[in-house]
């Protein structure tokens, strides 16, 4: 519903603002010359506009008719050039003419006043061959020309008809005559719709300046948003536009010798207001018009604009018609994208693509009335304050899903970044997990090979293997089960020893073979034999009972052995699958410290073997929310650089606890190397992006950096210490989130 309400809305502005542009009124008007008043009362309509049949003089300045007046009707008359042509100049519209007017004045005693407001030309007036105000200099030869508006305030009669001449001179304008209607009406009460005027433009100048502000401020707070910066600059310069062809507000901020200037900023800001508006349609739906078009039109209206700062004042009128003429593309252009805009049905596509429109048309109606010479109805203003008003709702709306947009790809981002750091770190690492994962595949080869041949030589030898008595039994199912439940390992020097003594012992038993038998004690982890297995062993039987034990054993250990090296593959495997494990949402979950970084040693356990001594203090901690993907890449790169200082031989400590800082509970993971340290002088570079101190190719320089971004995300502390022989890296995380 909401599309139909702002629709609906707009509809009904757009129709109230065309309602009274159209009012057609009962006022007087001029009737071949004459204003008949006597039966208007001023306190009913206290204002009227001078329409209607003016006598007009071209080519003279005189103060009575003659035979070359003629009626011309205002503000029908588009200009005075067909009728006044510039015999002596080549630059149209300079001139000179009188105009005549008589009026009737009402019955009760009422002070007029005429009311020039805009006037491009110089004029004296003149009641009744008295002069009673001017406009300008009609005599002047000077550049300097008037254009503020002016009450002329009309002398006291005894009911007489009051006879107005005006002596018009144009000398900047290029299209010559009164255009504008004067009004007449009481004093006070155009003084006070004067300054009502003036405070209505002030509320709205300082409504443009302030959204602009707003925007501005949001192209450098939030992400430098190309359309917010084109956006404040529509916004100031139509806000100059308003004061420049306003009543009175931009002399009162520039002075009353202003004149010029005031002309050049009107212009300025209507060529500049056009740029800046196709600019900021242009960043909304850049993918729908190749750059270089944009941009070509911008550069062709750039000309007259620099002609509204540098050029003559008269150049500056006369190429008006054609740049409003080129403005049509300009706007076509502007219509083209905002429906593209609004047939894809993107974000916010009523807000913008109705109030554009309605500027759009305020606009063109402006463009083409001035091309018609025609005055009114002149809609630029209202459309500006109702489509600024509607943009910003959209530009709130708009920006806000682009910020939102923008933090989801940079959250993105850094978790990919986090992932790419992360398969690097795979890739330096591959190789020892590649041999960690090799070793219990051989053992799982070699196990299966001895358990095949050992079981094709027991049943090639079963016909000639005695059996088992019953009652040995017992003592075989105890061989059996230690068989299966050796843990223990001894070193070869003490496998050898035990072995020597096993062997003597068996022998004062009267035994023969007795290496093979000590072997199977050894590799059943006896360093002595029971006393209930020695009936067993010394009787008659005892050979068969051998003989089948070490066939059994060494088949169940191999079982034995192809077991653990499985397992052993699959924890490689397993840490390997959450190492790597992605996240795409990177949601906070709660995890043991301990076990991450046990997932984490055993893929570098293979690096730590070779030369490294690796001690570990994992303290008892309740586990934490934190983002485990990120953290895993932190130990990586904490344990991985402590490697590689200490040139894979050393010693590594790793610490898990918890400690207070500043009044606040944390968890610690310290990472304690026996490396070269890291020198002074880069001590504080070491957690900038890019930096490394390994060789080209062998480091990204995003570790650290990684690692610091990563602990502040978790809104920890990273702590360094370090000297020759002793780096400790300590990383505190909040016990509890926030």
């Amino acid at each position: 519903m909401k599309p139909f309400y702002t629709l609906s809305t707009l509809c009904l502005i757009w129709f109230s603002i065309h309602s009274c542009m159209n009012l057609e009124t009962d006022s007087p008007k001029l009737e071949r010359g004459v204003l008949n008043l006597s039966n208007h009362s001023f306190a009913n309509e206290p204002v009227i506009p001078l329409a209607g049949e003016w006598k007009f003089t071209p080519g003279q300045l005189d103060f009575q008719e003659g035979p070359n007046t003629i009626f011309v009707t205002i503000p029908d008359l588009p200009h005075w050039n067909s009728y006044n042509p510039n015999k002596t100049s080549t630059e149209t519209g300079l001139g000179v003419g009188s105009y005549f007017f008589t009026i009737i004045p009402p019955k009760e005693p009422t002070i007029l006043v005429l009311d020039f407001n805009v006037v491009f030309s110089d004029c004296n007036i003149y009641q009744n061959g008295n002069l009673i105000g001017s406009v300008g200099n009609i005599y002047g030869d000077g550049d300097e020309f008037d254009r503020r508006p002016k009450q002329i305030v009309l002398l006291k009669t005894n009911d007489e008809p009051i006879h107005l001449t005006i002596l018009f001179r144009n000398r900047f304008y290029q299209a010559g005559g009164i255009r504008f209607l004067p009004m007449l009406g009481k004093s006070e009460y155009l003084a006070n719709a004067r300054d009502k005027k003036i405070f209505e433009e002030s509320l709205i100048v300082g409504g443009l300046f302030f959204l602009g502000l707003y925007q501005l401020g949001v192209f450098f707070t939030r992400g430098r948003i190309i359309g917010s910066l084109y956006f404040f600059l529509f916004c100031q310069i139509m806000a100059l536009q308003i004061l420049a062809t306003g009543t009175r507000a931009l002399f009162l901020i520039l002075g009353e010798s202003s004149s010029e200037l005031v002309f050049r900023i009107n212009f300025f800001s209507q060529y500049a207001g056009a740029i800046s508006g196709l600019y900021y349609f242009y960043s909304l739906t850049r993918e729908y018009l190749p750059s270089y078009i944009i941009h070509g039109v911008a550069g062709i209206l750039l000309i007259p604009v620099c002609i509204t700062i540098f050029g003559p004042i008269y150049t500056i009128s006369y190429l008006h018609l054609y740049v409003l003429t080129a403005l049509t593309s300009l706007l076509l252009i502007a219509i083209y994208l905002i429906m593209r805009y609004m047939k894809d049905k993107r974000y916010g596509y009523i807000y913008l693509g109705l109030s554009s429109i309605l500027l759009i048309g305020c606009a063109s109606n402006d463009i083409i009335l001035s091309l018609l010479h025609k005055t009114q109805p002149m809609l630029l203003s209202y459309g500006i304050l109702l489509f600024v008003f509607f943009q910003s709702l959209f530009l709130s709306k708009h920006i806000s899903n682009e910020i939102l947009t923008a933090e989801l790809n940079l959250k993105a981002a850094k978790y990919q970044l986090v992932q790419s750091e992360k398969m690097s770190s795979l890739g330096v690492m591959v190789a020892s997990v590649a041999h960690d994962i090799n070793s219990p595949l051989s053992a799982v080869i070699a196990s299966s090979e001895a358990i095949a041949e050992r079981m094709t030589e027991h049943f090639r030898l079963l016909p000639e293997t005695n059996p088992i008595p019953k009652e040995t039994y017992p003592a075989f199912l105890s061989l059996v089960e230690l068989a299966l439940t050796q843990n223990e390992s001894i070193s070869t020097k003490e496998a050898r020893q035990t072995k020597r003594d096993l062997g003597k012992y068996l022998e004062s038993l009267g035994l023969t073979d007795v290496e093979t038998k000590a072997d199977l004690f050894v590799s059943l982890g006896l360093r002595e034999v029971p006393n209930d297995w020695i009936p067993v062993i010394t009787n008659k039987n005892g050979a068969a009972f051998f003989l089948i034990g070490e066939r059994v054993v060494s088949i169940l250990q191999g079982t034995k052995t192809i077991r653990i090296a499985a397992n052993r593959a699959i924890k490689i495997a397993e840490s390997l699958k959450k190492f790597t494990h992605f996240d795409p949402k990177g949601e906070k979950q709660t995890i043991k410290l301990s076990d991450s970084l046990d997932m984490l040693l055993t893929i570098f356990e293979s690096s730590v073997k070779r030369g490294i001594e690796l001690t570990t203090d994992f303290e008892e901690i309740p586990p934490i929310e934190c983002y485990p993907d990120e953290l895993n890449q932190v130990w990586t790169n904490m344990i991985q650089n402590a490697i590689q200082s200490m040139n894979g031989k050393g010693t590594l400590k790793i610490k898990i606890g918890k400690k207070e800082n500043n009044g606040n509970v944390y968890v610690f993971v310290s990472i304690e190397d026996s490396g070269v340290g890291i020198p002074k002088d880069i001590e504080s570079k070491i957690f900038d992006p890019f930096f490394t101190t390994k060789p080209v190719g062998e480091g990204t320089g995003l570790g650290l950096y990684i690692t610091k971004q990563v602990i502040e995300k978790h809104k920890g502390i990273i702590e360094l210490e370090t000297k020759p022989g002793k780096t400790v890296f300590t990383i505190l995380l909040p016990q509890t989130t926030e």
